[in-house]
């Protein structure tokens, strides 16, 4: 069966989406947070969900329609500010450092995602 074919994942094909997302480093304490919006324009289970911005940006996130809420009506804002009108579901993810940024040079720093599926509280 192809990806696209995966119902729930197509179902998520030109939905707005805000996407909550934050950094956690090795210690568990909050690097950085991030709003950002976006409508679906691809899905596979292999590559992730791709979602554009509203200037065009596309970013990736994992597969996993586990931490997508619906959203509650109202008006939202981005870390950059941008005004969003009623998206269609609210998206958080944790990502975790998992390894000291302070590798040798040549080894990469690894990143894990966790879908937070505790519904999101709004207001």
């Amino acid at each position: 069966m192809s990806d696209i074919l995966n119902p729930e994942l197509a179902a998520l094909l030109d939905k707005r989406a805000m996407v909550g997302i934050t950094y956690f480093d090795i210690n568990g304490d909050t690097l950085q947070q991030r709003m950002l919006a976006g409508t679906v324009v691809r899905v596979t289970a292999k590559d992730g969900i791709t979602l554009r911005h509203s200037n065009s940006n596309e970013f990736t996130i994992p597969s996993s329609t586990a931490p997508w809420f619906v959203a509650p009506p109202g008006d939202y804002k981005t870390s950059d500010d941008e005004a969003v009108s009623n998206p269609d579901y609210l998206v958080i993810w944790d990502v975790h450092r998992c390894q000291d940024m302070n590798k040798p040079e040549g080894e990469h720093e690894w990143w894990e995602w966790v879908a937070n599926t505790t519904p999101p509280s709004v207001g």
